[in-house]
């Protein structure tokens, strides 16, 4: 009998084995299948919140409904915060029931937090019937700001690719105190070209994507000389281009014009003076060398591809607002539509010597030609698509920041590790 007894207890070691085994196989199959499914729901989780915070961060800069917005970010990925399932919150960072880590109490920065709750399958078996997840992203706001453009280099090429961008040449000395040179193009050997003779330019410093191209000693001793300088693309997507408005027409009293609309060139013959404001001119703006043109606090904007010119022997004695919204900015041709069709426009500035101008020349799309200042020179901001500085008499260009045109620079998003 003692036989059997062995045989039927061999046999109940095995069932508790199977029954074992039964187990660890279903453990298993729940760290497999439910433990995939909720690696995958994080993964899952953690994209939403990425792109929860960038929708919340770029609408809290552009003044929307920031909180609103990222919520329905989360809703088009699948998290609708029903409290049941999810849960989806936002924080700025210096909210006390953040958690943002590094960042905690920086205004600038918003959190993003979702958690999420998942039924198992297998898990059960193990005493284990839901799974919880939590995963956050945050996301820092750049706002926007009103600051003077291109770090105040005080001359501007910003044609992406032409050679010879920036151009000096002639027989005439040019000093650029304040400020420097910029050359946004990126041709290699000479983005930056000078042919000048026994003329020297005097600048602290002349930064080019690409290259440049200098004759030996036409450069002062003491100019920082950089290539590869970071280009800043074209149209600059961080400049905000000004859009003045001109209500009514301009009327002319006598010598003097009054500021609104024109149509024609610029100014009507006989007049000599200019009443502050904005002025829209519709056809070519040109001083020959006899004539005489005063206009304090005026914004001059040319449209349609229209050129600029001051021919030298011309006195010219224009000063841009000295506050307003327009502080700064005395000349402004603006960008077309699509900058691809860029017209190149001329702008060619030949002052005399008693000539004043004073404020931001702003001419994205046209060819700036600098042919002579006299002692007097230009108090302002040369930006354009490409700028020459030449002509037989020095030229003289005065850069301070407080004279002229800052420019509003969009805000923006930065996502963090």
């Amino acid at each position: 009998m003692q036989p059997k007894r062995s045989h039927r207890s061999t046999r109940g070691q095995a069932l508790l084995l199977i029954a074992l085994g039964i187990v660890a196989l279903i453990g298993l199959t729940a760290i497999t299948i439910d433990g995939g499914n909720a690696y995958s729901e994080k993964r899952h989780a953690q994209n939403a919140a990425d792109t929860t915070v960038l929708a919340a961060a770029l609408a809290k800069v552009r003044n929307d409904d920031w909180h609103a917005i990222g919520l329905q970010r989360a809703l088009s990925n699948g998290y609708d915060n029903n409290g049941a399932t999810n849960t989806v919150v936002l924080y700025t960072c210096d909210d006390p029931a953040s958690s943002c880590g590094f960042y905690q109490g920086n205004p600038e920065y918003v959190q993003a937090i979702i958690a999420a709750t998942i039924d198992t399958y297998f898990a059960p078996v193990v005493g284990i019937r839901q799974l919880h997840i939590r995963v956050n992203a945050v996301a820092r706001t750049i706002p926007p700001k009103t600051d003077q453009m291109f770090n105040g280099r005080a001359v501007v090429g910003l044609a992406p690719h032409d050679c010879q961008a920036v151009k000096y040449q002639g027989n005439a000395s040019t000093s650029i105190p304040y400020g420097g040179i910029f050359v946004n193009s990126d041709c290699t050997d000479s983005a930056f070209f000078n042919h000048s003779g026994s003329a020297q330019l005097s600048t602290p410093s002349l930064c080019a994507v690409g290259g440049i191209e200098v004759d030996p000693g036409a450069l002062a001793p003491g100019t920082t000389v950089t290539t590869g300088c970071e280009s800043v693309g074209y149209p600059p997507p961080g400049i905000v281009e000004p859009d003045p408005i001109c209500t009514g027409n301009a009327l002319r009293f006598g010598t003097k014009l009054t500021a609104g609309n024109f149509t024609g060139t610029f100014p009507p013959a006989g007049v000599t003076s200019l009443e502050s404001g904005i002025y829209c001119i519709n056809g070519d703006f040109i001083l020959n060398s006899t004539d005489s043109l005063t206009g304090p606090q005026v914004v001059l904007r040319v449209n349609g591809g229209h050129n600029v010119t001051l021919n030298g022997g011309a006195y010219v004695n224009l000063s841009a607002p000295s506050s307003g919204p327009f502080q700064g900015l005395l000349l402004l041709l603006p960008l077309p539509a699509d900058p691809s069709t860029c017209s190149n426009s001329t702008v060619r500035l030949n002052g005399n010597s008693g000539s004043h101008i004073v404020g931001t020349i702003m001419a994205m799309c046209s060819d700036v030609i600098v042919e002579g200042t006299g002692s007097s020179g230009i108090f302002g901001q040369i930006i354009g698509y490409t700028v020459e500085l030449t002509g037989t008499s020095n030229n003289s260009i005065i850069y301070n920041n407080s004279q002229n045109y800052d420019s509003l620079q969009p805000g923006s998003v930065e996502g963090t590790e």
